[in-house]
């Protein structure tokens, strides 16, 4: 039976919450034989109270990974609608799902109602901490640390479950204990205005775990003991609670649990069961030194040696991102482009990535028009394969951005599960990096910067190598003469006396040939300066042609022509120059002009010094060439 591909749409890498959403859902996945693909964008949104806000560029660019989801081959999406950067990409996902009939689950959502969702009961979960302190420790003071005052729906949930678990035992709800944190360090502010009442709280209950950490370093700095003095719980069950003492009394959400919910509610909806447009998963309390259910242990300073691979670990990861950095700037050819790559994604335990480039950025490096553009943020038709990490794919492989990576998703044998996140710089959508992790535990933060720095590097590379190309194309356009393609008077001022030079020490002749189209005024007048222009491309096409490879052919003006050659013998000139009056009588013959194309040449050629006079020289030429045309032109009159 075809395994079914449940996709996962989520910002961050190691949001504690949703990751832990995402190893429900993997681990589901794995037991009833499915595959998952992870959508994330490494930028997480700002914590609320931090003066932080994302860019329209960066939030575009990290928006893109959702546009690689192909719905032909995702038979179910588990989708994290609050935590997406743009709403209107959660509505477009939504849309798109509903086009080909893909069920979503929105999980932990309170501000969609879209999709089936499934919320994690905040009131229950308050309401567990506040009963523990009432029921088994015998608190009636208990003061309250809430998030946001108006707006914000976990917020009220939570500060509504506090006064119903009061009013519930017979203590009346007092206002005055309610301080607003805004889950960030406004806790400190609400813990100093607790410390100036006349009488100290039995309990302070923080409506998440970062402002119960906040909490508690204040009440420590003005040397209160916890739990002695006062009792602190949080909210969460942050993966940090382990490491702060006294470790915190807290609420665990029921994320795991959620994911593995979230699949079967899925899978319902596969077979046609209609769930619920809520489904409640309850939290549990964890217990913790903070309030005096867990004995207090003396913290124990960590050993050297392991204090030297807990900072050592991170000061490697500093060193291998400035070494990205140093190797991506002396990168000159695509191919090598992410060699400094084998490292980080041995780091965080990748078992494959691949790094996915656009096709129009990378196929298209030797065709860059100054006058055209990538379009910004689209997505290519196909994607070329730049990175090998324990997959056989050549570099250089191009295949169909639907498919998503570029080779056959190996899901015979067990269920598979691929991460996707973006690469973009500035406005263009550079690619993508796809990778199977080894674990869902990763330490988004180091991911993140990882990612940037690829995706910065990257960007600059192919940016640069435009810019390089529009240079190379300017300076033609600013050295050559649009119409014929060859020097300008200012290409010959640039390489006329390195050519001379060379022509010196290669001991050769040197000879300035002038050239003029014949009869060109004629033709103009009679036949439009359209035909005008054939005549003067013909004759520049002859010259160059007919005089050596390296040889200087220049349009000086608008019929005329200057030429730089070295010869081994004095007489070559000459024999070129029949060549040249050969090679365009025959043209005359074969091409059936209107008119006769006419070139008349005149040179001057000596073996040059450091003293020769370049400008005299090419004065020569050009009064040799005027004889030669008055010449040619007597004898056509006759």
């Amino acid at each position: 039976m075809k395994r079914k591909n449940i996709a996962v749409c989520i910002t961050g890498f190691d949001l504690e919450y949703e990751m832990d959403v995402v190893y429900g859902v993997y681990k589901r996945c794995q037991e009833l034989g499915h595959n998952v693909f992870v959508f994330f964008n490494p930028t997480k949104k700002p914590q609320h109270g931090l003066d932080l806000v994302i860019s329209e560029t960066v939030r575009n660019g990290e928006m893109m990974v959702y546009k690689l989801i192909n719905y032909d081959m995702i038979d179910g999406i588990v989708i994290f609608g609050e935590s997406l950067l743009d709403e209107d990409t959660y509505f477009e996902i939504g849309r798109k799902a509903k086009e080909h009939g893909i069920p979503i689950i929105n999980v932990d959502d309170l501000f969609h109602d879209n999709e089936k969702r499934i919320i994690m009961s905040n009131k229950y979960a308050m309401s567990a901490i506040v009963e523990h302190l009432i029921t088994e420790h015998g608190l009636t003071k208990i003061d309250f640390i809430g998030g946001i005052e108006f707006g914000n729906v976990q917020s009220t949930e939570r500060l509504e479950a506090y006064k119903a678990t009061l009013e519930k035992h017979g203590i009346p709800f007092d206002k005055s204990r309610v301080y607003y944190g805004e889950f960030w360090r406004k806790a400190i502010d609400c813990t100093e205005e607790i410390l100036k009442k006349p009488e100290l709280p039995e309990a302070i209950v923080c409506a998440n775990d970062t402002m119960a950490f906040f909490c508690m370093d204040t009440l420590k700095k003005h040397g209160l003991k916890i739990p002695d003095d006062v009792i602190v719980t949080g909210f969460d069950a942050l993966s940090d609670c382990k490491d702060y003492s006294p470790t915190p009394t807290t609420v665990k959400r029921a994320t795991f649990k959620s994911g593995k919910v979230a699949v079967d509610l899925l899978i319902d909806m596969m077979n046609g069961k209609e769930p619920d447009d809520i489904t409640y998963v309850d939290s549990i309390l964890v217990k913790g030194q903070s309030c005096g259910c867990i004995p207090f242990q003396k913290y124990e300073d960590m050993s050297y040696n392991e204090r030297y691979f807990y900072y050592n670990d991170f000061k490697e990861f500093t060193r291998y991102i400035l070494d990205m950095n140093c190797d991506f700037a002396n990168i000159k050819e695509s191919k090598h482009l992410f060699d400094s790559l084998y490292r980080g994604s041995s780091i965080f335990k990748f078992d494959k990535i691949y790094i996915c480039i656009n096709s129009e950025l990378e196929k298209n490096q030797e065709k860059i028009n100054i006058d055209e553009d990538i379009s910004p943020w689209t997505v290519p038709e196909t994607m070329v394969s730049m990175f090998i990490f324990k997959h056989g794919v050549p570099i250089g492989t191009e295949f169909p951005t639907s498919q998503l990576i570029p080779e056959p998703i190996d899901d015979k044998d067990a269920p598979v599960a691929y991460a996707f996140a973006p690469l973009y710089f500035k406005n263009v959508f550079i690619g993508y990096m796809a990778g199977i992790p080894s674990t869902i535990d990763i330490e988004g933060d180091l991911l993140s910067t990882w990612l940037t720095t690829i995706s910065n590097n990257a960007g600059s590379f192919y940016m640069n190598n435009k810019l390089e190309k529009a240079l190379e194309e300017l300076e033609l356009l600013n050295l050559h003469d649009p119409l014929t393609g060859l020097y300008n008077r200012r290409g010959l001022n640039k390489y006329e006396k390195e050519f001379m030079n060379e022509t010196i020490e290669n001991g050769k002749f040197l000879s300035v040939i002038c050239a003029d189209v014949d009869g060109l005024k004629i033709i103009n007048d009679s036949y439009g300066h359209e035909e005008g222009d054939v005549a003067i491309t013909t004759c520049s096409k002859t010259l160059v042609e007919v005089f050596p490879k390296d040889s200087i052919c220049v349009r000086t003006g608008g019929d005329e022509f200057l030429i730089l050659a070295s010869f081994d013998n004095e007489d070559d000139p000459d024999k070129m120059i029949k060549q040249v009056y050969d090679r365009i009588k025959e043209l005359n013959e074969n091409e059936h002009f209107p008119y006769k194309v006419g070139c008349s040449c005149g040179h001057m050629t000596l073996k040059p010094d450091k003293d020769t006079d370049l400008t005299a020289v090419k004065s020569e030429a050009d009064s040799r060439m005027y004889i030669e045309k008055h010449r040619r032109k007597t004898i056509r009159k006759f």
